[in-house]
This record gives structure tokens, C-alpha cells and sequence, in this order.
């Protein structure tokens, strides 16, 4: 599974990318790739 957000900062990546990594639980994380448009990678 591939995720990724778009930022304008480096600053605000970081962030985020600390905030997801602090989740302890998994149904936070399956949560947030249940919201998303499911995407085909072309190579797929």
C-alpha cells in the first residue's frame, strides 16, 4: 500500500508524517485508507 499527501513545505510534511506515525492504533490508519479514492497504479 502506497499513501501519500501533497504539502507546499517540507515543514508540513514532517508534521503530518509524525503524525501518522504516532498512531498506535491500527483502525486510525485502515481508516485513513478506507476514506481515500482507491487509486490503480498504471504498473498494476
Amino acid at each position: 500500500i502506497v499513501y501519500y499527501e501533497g504539502f507546499n513545505a517540507k515543514v508540513e510534511a514532517y508534521k503530518r508524517e509524525r503524525e501518522i506515525k504516532g498512531w498506535k492504533s491500527k483502525i486510525k490508519i485502515q481508516e485513513l485508507i478506507s476514506s481515500l479514492n482507491k487509486i490503480e497504479h498504471p504498473d498494476l
